[in-house]
């Protein structure tokens, strides 16, 4: 009998040390998978040259920047993943429930999702200098639902500016206790046809590529400072500056970059608009420099039902298709270089760029297949800047190999007329 009971016991035990790590997968973010620790500093600044349009009182437009960076070591009080309190203050349980679903908002709540980074630590010593890349969240979206594609990146070496963008992020909260929701008054006063809504996305678009512009001359200003209270005052490589974003955010990254010849590459993930991510310039120049469109895309063959549902002929209508997947193209090929990038689409979901599907997952296989999707994501993104910001060699772009859950890796060679 006692040896039934061992017999047991071990089988119980194999199934404890089994379960074990998949438990703490579905509570963490992935773990970074560089060398570096991670450090953040939050920054406010006032752009005194743009009137804020959507606020009531014509206040001069305010930015918020969360900057992670790689630090020395991980002393100093560990990064909250959200501020659950400012939240439910702000626009109560319901608001909170209705970004991170109900799951998401009791994981939150019970502490199980965590950040790996640390307040105020000493930038790292190693390294003299690190690139420096600009983070432009989806709309209605916040910067902390990125937080996994954040770490990765800083965890290589490169410094993050996390930008909140006021009135079209879910909420921006200010240390002097304004707090800024998302606009809806004015997007609904725009109208509610797709194009109405592009149109006005457009304009909003222009304001985030000038707040990325803005926000990367205060970061000139500072590294060119003595300032001990900045841990990245006079480490930051403004040679090699980058932008990216995801959704509406992916689009402002590239605005910036056609913008803005300080910013040398640009990714945007699954931000485009009627199949563009961004216009050509009257020229047709797209962008002097590196590009890349990560997407999910799904592939349907188009019928009379949905011609009939736009009020078109199938052939009107694959002619429409035909004609915005050719712009698309075009525009891939006006750049310095571009990669087109292509996620499984019945693998992931328009929110596989951030951390929502982990929080919301209901189970651990969801969280578990939402992990590794992120991890596929980060690394493409983050091989995309070490070989077009570093020079680096890249497995996945060099010889074209593809990880899981990925579709396309396609290269659009640099522009003829480019110098």
């Amino acid at each position: 009998m006692k040896k039934y009971k061992s017999i047991y016991f071990l089988v119980f035990l194999v199934a404890v040390l089994t379960l074990e790590p998949q438990r703490l997968w579905s509570q963490r973010l992935p773990l970074p998978s560089g060398k570096f620790s991670i450090g953040h500093h939050q920054l406010e600044w006032v752009d005194i040259n743009r009137i804020e349009i959507l606020a009531p009182d014509n206040m001069m437009r305010r930015l918020l920047a969360d900057i992670w960076y790689p630090a020395e070591n991980v002393t100093g009080l560990p990064v909250p993943y959200l501020d659950t309190v400012m939240i439910n203050r702000a626009l109560g349980n319901k608001g909170l429930q209705s970004l991170l679903g109900a799951n998401g908002a009791a994981r939150i709540r019970s502490g199980e999702m965590n950040t790996h980074g640390r307040e105020e630590a000493a930038f790292d010593h190693r390294l003299r200098s690190a690139p420096v890349i600009f983070f432009s969240h989806g709309m209605g979206m916040i910067t902390q639902l990125y937080t996994a594609q954040i770490e990765e990146l800083v965890s290589h070496g490169y410094v993050v500016v996390a930008l909140s963008h006021p009135y079209d992020a879910w909420l921006v909260s200010f240390t002097d206790g304004i707090q800024i929701p998302f606009e809806r008054k004015q997007r609904n006063a725009a109208g509610n046809t797709e194009e109405q809504h592009i149109a006005y996305e457009n304009k909003r678009i222009e304001w985030w590529a000038a707040d990325i512009r803005f926000a990367l001359h205060q970061l000139e200003i500072i590294n060119n400072m003595n300032a001990d209270t900045i841990p990245f005052a006079g480490h930051l490589d403004l040679s090699r500056v980058g932008a990216m974003g995801h959704s509406a955010g992916g689009r402002a990254a590239a605005r910036a970059c056609q913008l803005d010849a300080r910013i040398k590459s640009c990714a945007d993930q699954d931000g485009v608009a009627m199949m563009q991510p961004f216009y050509l310039n009257p020229d047709g120049i797209g962008m002097k420099q590196s590009f890349l469109l990560f997407e999910r895309v799904r592939n349907v063959t188009l019928g009379e039902a949905d011609a009939a549902s736009m009020g078109m002929t199938l052939p009107a209508l694959n002619a429409l298709v035909d004609s915005l997947r050719r712009g698309k193209r075009n525009a891939l090929a006006a750049t310095g270089g571009a990669y087109h990038v292509l996620l499984r689409f019945d693998s992931s979901s328009h929110m596989s760029f951030s951390d929502l599907p982990l929080l919301q997952a209901k189970s651990e296989l969801e969280s578990a297949a939402a992990s590794r999707v992120l991890q596929i994501t980060c690394r493409y993104t983050r091989e995309f800047f070490d070989k077009t910001l570093r020079g680096a060699s890249s497995t996945l772009y060099d010889t074209n190999k593809r990880l899981n859950y990925i579709d396309l890796v396609e290269w659009y060679p640099k522009a003829r007329n480019r110098k």
